[in-house]
């Protein structure tokens, strides 16, 4: 009964979608009759309004409703839906239970759709854009809604009927029993799915051949919800495999990953963009096109995801009627905007002269870096499609793993990080006291770092160097709050990342009960093992005591888990965490002769990776709030 309710709010949210630019059309047909009063025209577009914006409303209660029907479904384990039969099990923990309603290709489809509307329903009732303005905008988000919909009740229905009713469900893939999956797909979605207001805002100006200060000040707030948003949901990501995947990583450049990160670095672009919006007028044209490019981005990430093309964790395995509609959105959707952009940007005639008092110098370092984070992303995109085409059009597999991305980086991050600290010197001295000491002071630093260390490298060097100097002139220099936080978060990200990658300690070795070993000037002693069983698991938990300077710090108790529903066995790391850095221990299988495979890894400064992202997300949101008084 649950599941026939949910399918036909679905139906019904798809409808509604697709009413709205039939609406939108004979709207804009009606109101451009030069025979029409400019007083009746208004007053007509304000109650057009009036009833889109209750529309709004609906279709969220709609969309919130068909998700709690899959996700009551998935509570009370009702294995007459395929979906909670493939997903979930009855031993499932409930939070397991419901995270599970959107582990899975349908059901994160209706999350999806949930979120959309969510947003729609914030712009349409706390926007202050012009009513038209709006109303397009509207009608731009329900066209992507009611596409989503019919995909996900036509092609992907996460209710479908399952007979004869099994007993017991198949359970969720063990790796996403973790609260990592509660916060991470979720949040990732709600900033891939924040770029879709970014897009039909920039839709609705180009429709309204209007693309004032007005609409970039809202583009850009949208757009920090969003990017604050993504940036979150993908260091979730990165922190859930830290822990989860018992590899001592975080970034694996998985296909998958990439699909991630290419909008945001296409975003970050569009930010600063915008930015420059200000004072270069004609910079708001390349500013709608990046907001075209990142949507499309965005729904590439979805299409690779579902298409069953790629080979990761993160991937669902569909069939090829399911890419095939998938691609259609695609091409309806990102092929309107460019078509529309086409069009519309003749009409659109800015002087290319500067506004007064604008820093031309400043201009152009936020130029160069925004040119080299377009390659970043083109050899992100390069290195993720080429092996899909090749595969497709030769039938030649090839893999390209992170040597080819970790050393492109490397050289790009060079050029950038020193833009990045040129920009802290725009119209002020650079011989100063204060200069000459965080010179010193960062050159120090870098000295003694390598200096304890047998990795030495210039490549390596200079990274570090530009990476600690970038970090403390960003939070020391920088006047505004929201700046220094952001382009602080990032050196700090940096060097978080330059930190692990050139002097992470790995140790993989056997050993018995008592034995002692030591790596990275710590003392760890394996005291025993204990078996413990959990509501759908069993685990053999190792205990290890942790020491340093002939002193107790703590334990720790990884464990080796098997899950008899799925017949499949996971690594669940202990980490101690310390101001220095992370010690990261995994114990695997015994052998014959009571040996036990433990792998441990020494992660200096981890927590630098983490908290540099997490300040970019709060320096963003920071100037949303600064900017959210005057627009939304």
């Amino acid at each position: 009964m649950i599941s026939k309710l949910g399918f036909s709010l679905l139906l019904l949210q798809s409808i509604i979608g697709f009413i709205l630019p039939i609406i939108f059309f004979y709207y804009q047909k009606y109101s451009i009759k030069q025979t029409l009063p400019t007083d009746l025209r208004n007053n007509y577009t304000k109650e057009l309004f009036l009833a889109i914006k209750k529309i709004t409303l609906l279709t969220l209660i709609i969309a919130v409703l068909t998700n709690l029907c899959l996700i009551y479904s998935f509570i009370i384990s009702d294995y007459s839906v395929v979906n909670v039969y493939q997903n979930s099990h009855h031993l499932k923990p409930l939070i397991f239970k419901i995270a599970g309603s959107w582990g899975n290709h349908e059901g994160s489809m209706l999350l999806l759709i949930t979120v959309i509307n969510f947003y729609n329903f914030i712009f349409a009732w706390y926007s202050r854009l012009d009513n038209k303005i709006k109303i397009t905008t509207i009608c731009s988000q329900s066209l992507i809604i009611a596409l989503f919909s019919s995909y996900t009740a036509f092609a992907s229905n996460p209710f479908k009927f399952n007979f004869p009713v099994p007993n017991q469900g198949l359970g969720l893939n063990p790796i996403l029993q973790d609260i990592g999956l509660a916060l991470h797909p979720p949040m990732l979605y709600s900033g891939y799915l924040g770029f879709t207001i970014v897009f039909s805002i920039t839709i609705a100006g180009l429709l309204n051949n209007n693309f004032n200060l007005k609409i970039i000040n809202s583009l850009s707030n949208w757009l920090y919800i969003a990017y604050a948003l993504l940036t979150i949901g993908i260091t979730l990501g990165a922190w859930w495999a830290y822990r989860e995947l018992g590899w001592g990583g975080y970034w694996f450049w998985d296909p998958v990953e990439n699909i991630s990160l290419m909008p945001w670095i296409s975003a970050t672009v569009l930010i600063h963009s915008l930015k420059l919006s200000n004072q270069y007028n004609y910079l708001r044209l390349w500013s709608a096109f990046l907001s075209i490019l990142t949507m499309i981005l965005c729904l590439l990430g979805i299409f690779l995801t579902r298409s069953g093309i790629l080979t990761s964790l993160h991937s669902f395995a569909i069939d090829a009627g399911r890419s095939f509609f998938i691609i259609v959105i695609i091409s309806i959707i990102g092929g309107l905007g460019l078509l529309i952009f086409a069009l519309k940007s003749k009409k659109f005639i800015f002087n290319k002269s500067l506004i007064s008092n604008t820093n031309n110098n400043k201009i152009t370092l936020i130029s160069i870096n925004n040119y080299l984070l377009l390659i970043a992303l083109f050899v992100v995109l390069l290195g993720t499609l080429y092996p899909i085409f090749l595969r497709g059009l030769f039938d030649k597999f090839i893999s390209i793993g992170p040597e080819y991305y970790n050393s492109i980086f490397s050289i790009l991050i060079i050029p950038f990080l020193i833009f990045l600290i040129a920009s802290n010197f725009i119209n002020k001295k650079i011989f100063t006291i204060e200069n000459i000491v965080i010179l010193l002071f960062s050159i120090i630093t870098t000295t003694l770092i390598f200096y304890y260390n047998d990795k030495q490298n210039l490549l390596k060097i200079l990274i570090l160097f530009l990476a600690i100097l970038s970090a403390i002139l960003s939070f020391y220099k920088h006047q505004k709050i929201t700046v220094r936080m952001a382009h602080g978060g990032f050196s700090l990200l940096i060097l978080g990342i330059a930190i692990t990658s050139y002097f992470s300690i790995t140790k993989e070795i056997d050993l018995k009960q008592n034995q002692k070993f030591n790596i990275a000037k710590y003392e760890i002693e394996f005291k025993e093992v204990n078996y413990l069983a959990g509501k759908n698991f069993i685990s053999r938990q190792g205990e290890f005591l942790i020491k340093k300077n002939n002193q107790d710090l703590t334990k720790l108790t990884p464990e080796l888990r098997y899950y008899p529903i799925n017949d499949q066995t996971t690594n669940e790391s202990s980490i101690y965490h310390s101001v220095y850095g992370d010690l990261y221990i995994v114990i695997g299988n015994k052998d014959d002769k009571e040996n036990y495979a433990i792998r441990i890894y020494y992660k200096p400064l981890v927590y630098f990776i983490w908290l540099g992202a997490f300040l970019i997300a709060v320096g963003v949101l920071l100037r949303f709030y600064n900017n959210i008084k005057s627009h939304i």
